[in-house]
């Protein structure tokens, strides 16, 4: 550290002269003792500078706007004191390749260190420098870079414009269980010739006075696509990923499974929604995509029952 660099030559020049100048020959000692400072204390140091490790905590998921900190501490065996760390962090997002914080004075306990969460995409720490010092601040030697962790940001739900029509699909249509057996959803109907007695609903049959079957149900197989174009730059980021989590959490409510698509990179992914937890998943894989990825295919909605695009639709090349 400067500060200390420049006492110790301020008490180095000073020792010196006092040699030359007080003319008693055991001057020589203090002067000796002033140059054995360094060593000694590099010595008496050697233990932590070889021990030290930074721990570096951030939360994998957040919402948008939503107020974190990045936790960096110090970690040494408890015998040993804390010498001096200095860090330099960048903290890169989608957006902003260049941000960088400086945090000293670390210790065992966390060092807090604010970042954005908006816009929504990503945030990746990357330790720039890391210097440790002996006790008595005059030697640097560079600090191991711990594994920073990426925290994906969130978007909020952003209701689209225009609004497609989703009536079609959160109405689930049924369909009789092929070969019947257990279902939690049942229908009821007439009696028909050859259905098993034990499918027979006695008690609405005795109020209607005719056989009632209960009759198994599932949901018809229908794939149900939202395909992703791939958002460039903060605004449209947020618009279209938020659209995105709007309309998810809308089928997830009304219990319909659907798939995500969208790209990263030049390679297609998806991401079938049964859970929340999909969906985060699935959000995450979005923020996270390259923002030079290529345009959806064309022809997706073969592969589909119903496909719906969200955000400015671009035609593959």
């Amino acid at each position: 550290m400067a500060p200390n660099r420049i006492l110790y030559v301020f008490a180095l020049v000073a020792s010196a002269g006092f040699y030359f100048a007080s003319g008693i020959w055991e001057s020589w000692v203090v002067v000796l003792v002033v140059l054995a400072l360094p060593w000694v204390s590099l010595i008496i140091s050697l233990p932590a500078i070889v021990k030290v490790r930074l721990q570096a905590s951030l939360p994998s998921v957040v919402e948008e706007n939503q107020n974190e900190n990045l936790h960096i501490r110090v970690t040494l065996p408890r015998a040993i004191p804390t010498p001096e760390v200095r860090i330099r962090i960048n903290l890169r997002t989608r957006d902003t390749k260049t941000d960088v914080r400086y945090l000293s004075r670390l210790g065992r306990t966390d060092g807090v260190l604010a970042v954005p969460t908006t816009p929504c995409g990503f945030l990746a720490p990357e330790l720039r420098k890391g210097r440790v010092y002996d006790y008595l601040g005059l030697w640097a030697f560079r600090l191991r870079a711990p594994s920073m962790p990426v925290m994906v940001i969130l978007p909020k739900p952003v209701t689209p414009d225009p609004m497609p029509n989703l009536e079609q699909i959160l109405h689930q249509q049924l369909k009789p269980k092929n070969g019947g057996g257990y279902s939690e959803i049942h229908d009821h109907r007439p009696y028909r010739p050859g259905d098993p007695v034990k499918n027979i609903h006695w008690k609405l049959s005795l109020k209607t006075e005719e056989l009632v079957v209960r009759e198994a149900m599932e949901p018809v197989s229908r794939r149900i696509v939202l395909a992703v174009q791939t958002p460039r730059g903060p605004v449209v980021r947020g618009k279209t990923l938020g659209s995105l989590r709007y309309l998810s959490e809308r089928m997830l409510d009304r219990d319909v499974v659907h798939t995500i698509l969208w790209m990263d990179g030049d390679s297609i992914r998806q991401a079938e929604i049964k859970t929340g937890d999909d969906l985060i998943d699935a959000l995450c894989g979005t923020c996270t995509a390259r923002e030079d990825s290529k345009p959806l295919p064309e022809r997706l909605s073969e592969r589909s029952d119903w496909l719906c695009y969200v955000g400015e639709r671009e035609v593959a090349k």
